[in-house]
């Protein structure tokens, strides 16, 4: 089974962002995700885990340096369901993503997965790891 997804068009760039679900406590929120596989870890808006009820600071505290520069997230274990696909992940929360963009990084995601870019096509093709 492959999942094909669509690159999505923002600020005059096509980018290869997907949908995919958090879920901790009971409770789940949707969002779409920069498949980067220049990051180690997935992080996502701070706002996204307060959603999730999450004491953001209750988790392991980390500097994170990219790019963007440096930002301090939090790691928390969620569930992470991308299509029918569901599988624990640790993930960092953070208030000072400079970016508007989650990110999914390649520790905890990029495993579960083999992964395609294909640009001519605007497309990210991921096939699950069995």
């Amino acid at each position: 089974m492959e999942l094909k997804f669509r690159y999505v068009f923002l600020r005059g760039e096509f980018y290869p962002m997907i949908p995919v679900t958090l879920k901790k406590n009971g409770r789940s929120i949707e969002t779409v995700a920069l498949v980067d596989s220049g990051a180690t870890i997935s992080v996502f808006q701070g706002s996204l885990g307060e959603s999730l009820g999450i004491d953001l600071e209750s988790g392991k505290k980390k500097l994170f340096q990219g790019i963007g520069g440096k930002i301090i997230g939090y790691i928390h274990s969620v569930v992470l369901k991308v299509a029918n696909v569901e599988f624990n992940c640790e993930v960092a929360f953070s208030y000072e993503l400079a970016t508007s963009m989650n990110i999914l990084g390649r520790k905890g995601f990029f495993d579960k997965f083999i992964l395609s870019f294909n640009e001519q096509r605007k497309e990210v093709i991921l096939k699950p790891n069995e």
